[in-house]
């Protein structure tokens, strides 16, 4: 397949689920005459599926992150460390965010770059959003840095999660897993010291889930103190009155 001659340029951006598993099956069986490249901002893509038991502390970054220098390779590709800012499709052309580089041609584009939340207003600090994931991991180590240093006097210690698909159920389960160990290790009672609650502009939590499925999830939070907050529709966050703590802004 190396020797063919290029017939066809395949690109894709993002290094997300998607191009993951194209990589692995072109690695597995090479297309003749394809010229394979990959172009990602981040050379170690976390896994999404694994980014709540990453939370929970069941696996450390390294096991919940995709070496996609390693991938690539495996696949034959090219991989570029960059960002697409620009597309012609006149050209057929992608304009990277260095000015520097020139464009990359493709005949075959696909994007895989997932989604930011847009339009949050929020002083520094006070936000941390899942997305993009793969700065994620290390905005989650600053919340439990925050945690461990929270003088008692300043109890509760306020955690927030915005959405109730089950992304964020699955989430705000993690957390409270997490931060309970890590309230315990530093000889600290959890109930007292801690406080989550999760927001969602819904009338309900896992509205595209079964009724059983969203009952059983309902009863697991509630079971693990969290409190649900339905129709709530998160707009941003606001410093606190007393200027210690930051509130969420909702419509």
């Amino acid at each position: 397949a190396d020797a063919a001659p290029v017939v066809a340029d395949l690109v894709l951006v993002g290094g997300g689920h998607a191009h993951v598993h194209v990589l692995r099956m072109l690695g597995m069986a090479p297309v003749d005459g394809v010229r394979v490249t990959l172009i990602a901002r981040d050379v170690e893509t976390p896994y999404s599926g694994m980014l709540p038991g990453h939370v929970a502390g069941a696996y450390d970054r390294d096991e919940c992150h995709v070496d996609l220098n390693r991938l690539a390779r495996f696949a034959r590709a090219r991989l570029v460390d960059g960002e697409v800012v620009g597309i012609d499709v006149a050209t057929r052309t992608l304009r990277l965010k260095d000015p520097r580089r020139p464009p990359i041609p493709y005949d075959v584009l696909s994007l895989n770059v997932g989604i930011s939340p847009k339009n949050v207003v929020a002083p520094p600090g006070l936000l941390t959003p899942v997305k993009p994931i793969a700065t994620f991991s290390e905005k989650w180590d600053a919340l439990l840095g925050r945690l461990r240093s929270w003088e008692s006097s300043r109890a509760p210690y306020d955690v927030i999660v915005v959405g109730g698909g089950a992304g964020g159920v699955e989430l705000a389960l993690a957390m409270v897993a997490r931060l309970k160990d890590e309230l315990s290790t530093l000889g600290k009672d959890p109930a007292a010291f801690l406080r989550v609650t999760l927001a969602t502009r819904g009338p309900e939590l896992l509205r595209s889930h079964a009724v059983g499925v969203r009952r059983l999830l309902a009863a697991a939070l509630e079971r693990n103190g969290v409190r649900v907050l339905l129709g709530h529709e998160a707009k941003g966050a606001i410093d606190g009155t007393d200027g210690t703590k930051g509130a969420l802004d909702c419509a």
